[in-house]
């Protein structure tokens, strides 16, 4: 197992974090009462349109104060000058993105808690191969990896190594193969959910699950939504609940929660600072609409935090990161 820093970088113009995958034009409508059924109409509270998918992990780490370089495809039609002017505005650097002839679309229904999402487009695999940069961090998931291999392992191999950050989806085969985590030799952060990560590992809780997992990458972060999160790096072991808010819209949590993750690591914090972050800026998402919009700034989290009288302590929260400038 690797003993280098976990972000050995830290994060600037010429070494920004990079973020790649597919992006979305997510329509959000909040405040239903229930699915939909056919023959009926329902009204919602509101309805947001923002740019989606991997959008949502570069908008929150830009909001923290990271420059954040994206890689993926935009639409070459209407919807698609809509999210790259969105993209543009958050402050991301857009040389890398690639024309599509179509932007992908996603329909985000929110209701008890949670959300439902129908799509329409395509999720090929984007190429980083030719993207001149040299990245601090690798946010991305484990088939963007495993397709993009040999500009991954140069990367991590260079002389300002990059450190990857990945997760995987959800194997709506049901089949959970062990092939699908070959990736994890190039991966230095594996942040899945408890479901996945039960099911990759054939564990029946999430720190087992998180134990079995950190046996192959430097650090493994098991998300289990509104129960908190357990993390393994090597025999350091967190469990943190998660930060109190009324959940409102789901979307993007989990981008927004990586995003705290991610800007705590770079910045060397400890892992329990770092998790701290990601739960109170995965928190504040949850509790406004609107995905990437939604997402918190460094001074909003730390402002929050410190009014929201988390516990703290060696089984708390550690806000430390509330010292960080931002």
């Amino acid at each position: 197992m690797p003993t280098r820093s976990l972000v050995p970088v830290r994060p600037s113009h010429d070494h920004p974090i990079a973020v790649a995958g597919p992006v979305f034009l997510d329509v959000i409508m909040t405040g239903l009462e229930h699915a939909p059924r056919l023959g009926e109409e329902q009204w919602g509270a509101s309805c947001t349109m923002t740019p989606g998918g991997w959008a949502n992990q570069a908008v929150s780490l830009a909001r923290l104060g990271l420059p954040v370089a994206l890689r993926t495809e935009l639409g070459q039609d209407e919807t698609g000058g809509l999210v790259r002017a969105a993209l543009a505005d958050a402050g991301l650097d857009l040389s890398g993105c690639v024309s599509a002839p179509a932007q992908n679309v996603t329909v985000s229904l929110a209701y008890d808690g949670d959300r439902a999402m129908t799509t329409a487009g395509s999720d090929t695999a984007v190429r980083l191969a030719g993207w001149e940069i040299s990245p601090s961090v690798l946010v991305t998931d484990l088939r963007h990896v495993a397709r993009n291999e040999e500009p991954v392992r140069g990367w991590r191999s260079g002389a300002a190594p990059t450190a990857v950050v990945g997760d995987v989806g959800w194997d709506a085969s049901g089949r959970w193969s062990a092939a699908d985590l070959e990736p994890l030799e190039l991966i230095d952060v594996f942040t899945p959910s408890d479901a996945e990560a039960q099911r990759y590992t054939r564990t029946d809780s999430p720190r087992d699950a998180a134990r079995a997992l950190a046996r192959r990458v430097p650090l493994a972060v098991v998300t289990c939504g509104a129960d908190g999160v357990v993390a393994c790096s090597g025999d350091e072991e967190v469990v943190l609940p998660a930060a109190p808010v009324d959940a409102i819209d789901t979307t993007g949590a989990g981008d927004d929660f990586t995003a705290g993750l991610v800007a705590g690591l770079a910045a060397g914090l400890g892992l329990r600072a770092s998790l701290s972050l990601a739960s109170v800026t995965g928190g504040l998402a949850v509790g406004r609409p609107g995905g990437s919009l939604g997402a918190p700034s460094l001074a909003e989290a730390a402002g929050w935090a410190l009014a929201a009288g988390l516990p703290t302590g060696p089984s708390g929260f550690d806000l430390s990161f509330t010292d960080l400038p931002g």
